[in-house]
């Protein structure tokens, strides 16, 4: 199964995305020989349950606010995990990191 992740968080979102990417999460996908790139906070994983991933970003939040200040704690504020299929969109541009 192929699920989407879209998230805000109320900082470090350049954390958050760079530790999920590390757990295999890509920002874009190859279709009909195009590039279509997601929305900054939205990631999308292969063989992956809604559930695991909802549970994989918890434990990413739980392990980046480990050690940190309150004041640098991060929020997971919202999160929705969904299947990818069906879907329609547009290319967009790529991420500037």
């Amino acid at each position: 199964m192929e699920t989407l992740i879209t998230y805000d968080v109320s900082r470090r979102q350049p954390d958050v995305k760079k530790a999920l990417k590390a757990l295999s999460y890509l920002d874009y996908w190859t279709a009909d020989q195009k590039t279509y790139y997601l929305p900054n906070t939205t990631l999308w994983k292969q063989n992956i349950t809604q559930a695991e991933a909802l549970k994989e970003m918890q434990a990413v939040i739980t392990r980046l606010n480990q050690g940190q200040p309150l004041n640098n704690q991060i929020e997971l504020e919202r999160c929705v995990c969904v299947p990818v299929m069906p879907w329609a969109g547009i290319t967009g541009k790529e991420h500037k990191e």
